[in-house]
Parts: C-alpha cells; structure tokens; sequence
C-alpha cells in the first residue's frame, strides 16, 4: 500500500504545479489518524502535529469527506493552531480532499504550497479524482486484513477442535465410552474446574502424551 500511495502522490505534484509537497492520512476502524506516505519529512511533521491537536483541514476533510481548500490566513479562524506550525514551516496554502470506501472515511489526500494562490478551484477536481485510486488502495488493505484475520481464527478454531477431538478419543478409549458421553465428560469437567474446553482439551492431550499411558481423572 505504501508504495502504491507514493506513486499516487508523485503524480499529483506533478499535476498540480503550485502543489510543494503530498501526504496521504489514513483513518482507522477506531477514526485515529496516521500518515501513510509522504513526500517530504516536513509535511509528514505537519500530518503529525496537526494529530495531536485533533483538528484542522486534513482531519476535518476526511472526517466529514470534503474538500478544504485554503490559504493560511484564511484559515487562521477556523484552525488558529495549524495555521500557526504550517505557517513557521513556510507554508502558505493548503488543499486536502477527504476519501471514502465502503461507506466510512479512511483518510484524506493532503497537498501543501509555499505559495500563497498555491491551488485553485481546478485544483480541487484534480486532487478529487487522485482520492479516488488512493482510497481504493487503502480499501483493498483493509479487506486483506479482515480476510487475514479471519484466516487466523479460522486456523485457531481448526486446531482447537483437532484439540478437543483427540481428548474426547483419549477419553473414550479409557473409560469404555461413546464419543457423545466422553464430549460430555470434557464438557462437565471443564465447566467445573472454569477452564476453557481447548485448554482442557490440550492438559489432556498433553499429559498422555507425556505419560504414553495412564487414566485420565
């Protein structure tokens, strides 16, 4: 994804050409922000403090998925703190679009200028239809995440019941039963010592395979 974003980035500066520097803000299932590339150290520090104070163009942009297109004395009203670290830093405008996947926001695109008419209302359908890739590519990782996450616990559910089964044979074979009444006998004993089935499942397993024989109790 990063690099994919990056390539992203690249070709909007070379769109834009009041456009100085490029970060792409990602949002979290939980809405907490974190800069997923960037072109130049300086606008991954802005993207950073602007975090901590919790407001400003980037955050406001890909919260409510709008554009905020602006010069920095313009801007000193709305967000006065902002304005005041990207002003220090020498720059004069700022553009970010807010992007939009599976009907939540995941992040916004960010473009920053030194120049004070650094973008223009053109600019905004250019970095609107660059938002549009760059939200597909963080949409596609959070779909492989959730799908590798499911894989996870699909794998932990298989082992566990691998688990339990082999205690229910053990079960079986030393107390001269069926498998519906030894799954009962792990079932009760579990509930009475308030231990996880697997967990008992794997003491069980685990003891007779340290002994090689012996009754279970």
């Amino acid at each position: 994804m990063p690099e994919t974003l990056q390539r992203i980035l690249e070709l909007a500066m070379r769109l834009i050409p009041g456009c100085h520097a490029a970060s792409v803000t990602v949002l979290d299932a939980e809405g907490r922000p974190a800069t997923a590339a960037s072109t130049s150290a300086e606008n991954q520090e802005l993207d950073q403090r602007q975090y901590a104070l919790g407001d400003g163009p980037c955050l406001d942009a890909a919260r409510r998925h709008g554009i905020n297109r602006c010069r920095m004395g313009e801007a000193e009203q709305t967000w006065p703190e902002f304005t005041a670290i990207a002003t220090s830093m020498g720059l004069r405008s700022y553009l970010s679009a807010g992007m939009v996947a599976d009907d939540r926001p995941v992040g916004a695109l960010n473009l920053s200028s030194r120049d004070v008419d650094g973008f223009d209302a053109l600019d905004e359908t250019f970095i609107a239809m660059f938002s549009v890739p760059a939200a597909a590519v963080i949409a596609g990782r959070d779909r492989y995440e959730r799908t590798r996450g499911l894989a996870v616990q699909l794998e932990r559910a298989l082992d566990s019941r691998a688990t339990i089964d082999r205690a229910v044979g053990i079960i079986m074979a030393q107390s001269n039963c069926d498998a519906e009444q030894a799954f009962e006998r792990l079932r009760r004993s579990s509930n009475n010592q308030n231990v996880k089935l697997r967990d008992l499942a794997g003491r069980i397993v685990s003891q007779v395979s340290a002994k090689g024989r012996g009754l279970v109790t």
